[in-house]
């Protein structure tokens, strides 16, 4: 018998490294078909399920976006395949959550399949943020956890939310540029323009050895000012007042595949493990 596991799991590996070529070469259909037959193979490796799920995902997006560029409305078959692949997607996630639930990046995975589709999906904000903390809970040193969960409540409009958790995350990396950038966007968009402008000051002196970087908050800068000098003028009374290099390019935390907003939206699966508690007391739990 272990003779027997041995030799399905290193088959398996073989027909997923393919996968993973075919997929370096965005050949969507036989990545699919390769994933497909990995998982038959050994189906007990919640890193195949976690790639099936984005390459789902992925075609998803795709088929969506084919029928956009063209200017057609989607087919009744399109639709059921765009269905069919979002199912896949969420169930590769769960699986992979549920082989493997300790795993912070298979909560990371499902909660990024759910976040592309909130609008889309009925209850994809609450399950995004369930599964956003259950990775947190598994990981709450990482300042990247609260900067995803801070970009879903950014991405719903709460914003003080959104503050709160960018601000967990400058907490545990204070030249962290990156979580003092989403904070600007946050509390700019919350209307604190002087605290946005303190925060994006602050973003540029820690990418000063970063040329790209810096063309790109001075762009965000010069475009706050002309807002503050617009709120100025509707409002006289406004008051309007040596670090490491960051090397991540700077970006408002946001969905990497987003899905449609749909009306009404399609029933979908929740989270197949019940999150954890978070010791970092990260709130609030929707």
């Amino acid at each position: 018998m272990p003779v027997y596991f041995a030799t399905r799991f290193f088959l398996s590996d073989i027909t997923f490294q393919n996968a993973l070529v075919a997929a370096s070469k965005n050949q969507g259909l036989q990545t699919y078909d390769l994933e497909v037959k990995a998982i038959n193979i050994f189906p007990y490796r919640d890193a195949y399920y976690r790639a099936f799920s984005q390459t789902n995902l992925t075609l998803a997006s795709l088929l969506v976006s084919q029928q956009k560029n063209t200017n057609n409305k989607l087919s009744e078959q399109v639709q059921k395949n765009i269905l069919t692949l979002i199912q896949q997607s969420i169930n590769g996630g769960r699986t992979a959550t549920t082989l493997a639930p300790l795993t912070t990046f298979n909560w990371n995975n499902l909660s990024s399949i759910y976040r592309s589709l909130i609008g889309f999906g009925q209850n994809a904000d609450k399950f995004t943020l369930l599964t956003s903390q259950q990775a947190i809970a598994l990981d709450p040193n990482n300042p990247q956890q609260y900067i995803d969960f801070g970009g879903v409540y950014y991405q719903l409009g709460q914003y003080d939310d959104a503050i709160r958790q960018f601000e967990f995350a400058i907490s545990l990396k204070n030249d962290y540029a990156n979580a003092y950038y989403n904070l600007g966007h946050a509390l700019e968009m919350k209307g604190d323009f002087t605290s946005a402008m303190t925060a994006y000051q602050t973003v540029k002196n820690l990418v000063a050895n970063n040329p790209g970087n810096v063309q790109k908050i001075t762009a965000d800068i010069d475009a706050l000012k002309t807002k503050i000098g617009k709120a100025a003028n509707e409002n006289p009374t406004t008051n309007v007042s040596n670090t490491q290099q960051e090397q991540q390019p700077l970006s408002v935390n946001k969905s990497a595949t987003q899905l449609p907003e749909r009306k009404p939206p399609v029933e979908i699966p929740g989270p197949s493990v019940s999150p954890i508690p978070s010791p970092t007391g990260v709130s609030p739990t929707p």
